[in-house]
Order: structure tokens, then C-alpha cells, then sequence
């Protein structure tokens, strides 16, 4: 990575971020194929929310992933990378007035709520001519003090009357279920996740469900400087997942002539680990005791892990003399107290060097607001070993046209 680095400083300024097309490839595969080995009715479902850069995007097309998309924004980006509708998978609780037009077309469309279910049945009654089929989603409780904000709880008032709903619509047919938790990626809460969606499909679905998506929420490899801080060993596997997981859903549709297609929805458990952010040290300063690294870019550049986990770095020296650190906190360009990137960080640096942050693929280019700075430009490094930039900085004329000069 640092050469690739390199040879991008030879024609462009930092920040930036680095691609790396070949990794994602490989680890993308190896849990298609991991999944489909214990369950061949596997279907990977990506997350755009979690980093909707289009190249991303079209490559996991190119490799036969569908889109999983929970705004009009990611639904228009996904048709206008080419997708099919009954390729696309619309979830949210928030969902805009597209997911009709998704509906019309065939499109795979999960309700978060009841309100939610009448809209659709107004719509389906509005639309005689067409048959329409949805899934829901399902609160998942795994336990502990979280209460999920997402999908109908099993067994509640609020499901029973949106199924009741839903089968007393001619034209409307409830074909599939989904859920989705956050931080919940321990093998408990999977077997748990498991079982759960099972119960849900034998109580709720006539039949054997068309699908059956067990959402997001994967550990993934990672650099063992990562892994370390999430527990090292505990750290599952794809296989572990299987295990726990993917077998109670082969071995409870082992005796099924149709078996349900099987969804997950990963977002950083593909794409986290294959990006990094490269960076300009500005300046090293000691106050009161405390030493502090200032850089051209800013902690919503590495996405909200920073905020729990310290990233791994690596350094390029760019020729001022170096000084060991023992403890320097390596801060943002915003003018907020919070913008640690590195907290306590230790090695040697000089003003100018380059910080490389890795494993900043998850929520940070989605979630880095026109604050201060805009956004960043995007290179990949190819499987070819070819650079090429797959977006270009943002200007001052992409943040303010959309505003009124004409005071």
C-alpha cells in the first residue's frame, strides 16, 4: 500500500483514499462461497448505505451481488448502475416515494412497520391490475438492555395486524422476511438471529418463504492490530458464521422441495478493511504536557470505528527529520475537540510525513459532511496493479451551487 501511496503523491495532493480492488475481490468470494458450500441458495446483498462509491458498487454487480439500498438516493443509484428491479432489495424505515415504482416493477421490498403495511396495502389497492409481493422485516431481541428500533416484534399486535393485513389484499402476498441489528456480531447473536427468522417463517409465511435475509452484522479478517482490540481469537469466521448460523437454515429446509433464497446484507464486512486514507501530518505541537499531530484530513474521513477502535497506521516519511512519540494524539482539520483520528498514538514523525489509516471502507465516505472541508478524491488500485481515480475532490462550486447568491 505505501508504494501505491507513493505513486499517487507523485501527481495529486493529500487527503485521499486508496481502493484496494483485488482484496475486496478475494475476501467478497471466499464468503460467497464460504455460505454457499453449507447453503447454495446464498444470495450476498450489499450494503450501500455503508459505502455507496459507484465503481464499488458496480463491481459487486460484476461479481453477481444485488443491491441493498434504504433511500430513493441509493435506489436511483442502483438502477443507474444497471440493475434490475428484482435485483434490487429496498429496506428502511424511512423509505421514499420510488419504492412504488420499485413495487410496480418487481422489485424485493421489505415493510419496517405497520403504518408502513397500510400505505403499501392502500397502494396495492389502488393498483387492482397488478400482483404485488412484499417481505417484512422482523425485531430481532438477542437479548441484554438494547431495545432495536427496526422491523415488528414476533408474537405482537403490530405484526399479527399487518399479516392480517396484507392476506386479506388479493392482489398483495407476504413472500419473505428480513431483520437487521446493529452491533450484533457475536456467534450467539447469529444462531440466535437464526432461529429467530425460522420461527418467524414457519408462523407467518403460507408455505416455504420466497426469501429469508438475515441482514447485516459480520466480523470479517482484518489486521491483527484490529483484530486484537475486538478480542483476537474471539474474532469469528466465516465458518464460524456457518456454523452457528447457516446450518440451522440448510438443516431446517434439508427435507424442502423449494428452499427460501438465503440474503445477507453486509457493508463493512466486505468493504471496511479495503480502503485506506492517506494523510498529511501539518504540524506537532506540545500543550501543557499533551502532544498533538494536527492533519489535512479529519476523523469522519475513517468512518465511526475511529471513534471506538484505534486504526491501524502506517508512515511515509517524506525527508524532515523524524522524532519518537510515545504518546501523540493524531487530530483533524475541523475546528471540534472530538477529531481524533488516533488517540495516544506511538512511532516516530515529522511535519509532512504521510499517515496511511487502514480499514476505512465502512461509513466514512457516506458519512463525512461538507464541513470545513469538502470531500476527498477516491483512487483504486486495480487487480492489474493499475491506479486509476474513480472520484475526484469535491469543489467549493459541489458545496455551495446548490445555494441562493441572488441576495
Amino acid at each position: 500500500m505505501n508504494q501505491t501511496v507513493t505513486d499517487i503523491l507523485k501527481s495529486n495532493n493529500t487527503p485521499f483514499y486508496i481502493f484496494d480492488e483485488k482484496g475486496f475481490i478475494d475476501n467478497y468470494q471466499l464468503l460467497e462461497s464460504t455460505f454457499k458450500a453449507i447453503y447454495p441458495n446464498y444470495q450476498v446483498c450489499y450494503s450501500y448505505k455503508t459505502n455507496y462509491t459507484p465503481y464499488v458498487c458496480n463491481l459487486v454487480k460484476a461479481l453477481g451481488g444485488l443491491a441493498e439500498v434504504v433511500s430513493d438516493m441509493e435506489y436511483t443509484l442502483a438502477k443507474r448502475i444497471g440493475y434490475s428491479n428484482d435485483k434490487i432489495v429496498y429496506n428502511g424505515p424511512s423509505k421514499g416515494e420510488m419504492a412504488y415504482e420499485h413495487l410496480l416493477n418487481g422489485g424485493i421490498l421489505n415493510i419496517d412497520s405497520l403504518d408502513e403495511a397500510k400505505r403499501i396495502v392502500r397502494f396495492c389497492e389502488a393498483h387492482p391490475e397488478h400482483n404485488f409481493s412484499i417481505g417484512i422485516r422482523i425485531n430481532l431481541d438477542l437479548g441484554g438492555n438494547f431495545i432495536s428500533r427496526f422491523g415488528l416484534v414476533l408474537g405482537h399486535d403490530d405484526l399479527n395486524v399487518a399479516c392480517n393485513l396484507i392476506k386479506r389484499t388479493p392482489n398483495l402476498t407476504l413472500v419473505g422476511l428480513h431483520c437487521h441489528i446493529s452491533r450484533a456480531r457475536g456467534l450467539d447473536a447469529w444462531a440466535k438471529r437464526a432461529e429467530i427468522m425460522l420461527r418467524a417463517a414457519d408462523e407467518l409465511i403460507d408455505g416455504t418463504p420466497k426469501y429469508i435475509s438475515l441482514g447485516s452484522g459480520m466480523f470479517a479478517d482484518m489486521p491483527s492490530y484490529l483484530k486484537e482490540q475486538f478480542g483476537g481469537n474471539e474474532v469469528p469466521t466465516y465458518n464460524d458464521y456457518c456454523n452457528a448460523c447457516i446450518k440451522k437454515i440448510a438443516n431446517h429446509y434439508s427435507n424442502s422441495g423449494q428452499k427460501p433464497t438465503l440474503f445477507t446484507e453486509p457493508g463493512t464486512t466486505v468493504v471496511a478493511r479495503y480502503f485506506s486514507f492517506a494523510s498529511r501530518v501539518l504540524s506537532i505541537k506540545n500543550i501543557r504536557g499533551r502532544w498533538i499531530a494536527n492533519m489535512d484530513g479529519d476523523y469522519h474521513n475513517l468512518g465511526e470505528i475511529c471513534t471506538m477502535k484505534k486504526l491501524p497506521t502506517s508512515i511515509i516519511p517524506m525527508g524532515l527529520p523524524q522524532k519518537f512519540y510515545n504518546n501523540v494524539d493524531i487530530m483533524g482539520f475541523t475546528c471540534l475537540e472530538q477529531d481524533v483520528m488516533v488517540p495516544g498514538w506511538q512511532g516516530h514523525l515529522a511535519q509532512g510525513d504521510i499517515i496511511i489509516f487502514e480499514n476505512v471502507g465502512g461509513y466514512s465516505i457516506v458519512s463525512k459532511p461538507q464541513f470545513i472541508k469538502p470531500q476527498s478524491p477516491i483512487f483504486v488500485k486495480r487487480s492489474n496493479g493499475d491506479i486509476v481515480q474513480i472520484a475526484r475532490a469535491e469543489t467549493f462550486d459541489d458545496v455551495f451551487n446548490k445555494f441562493c447568491f441572488d441576495f
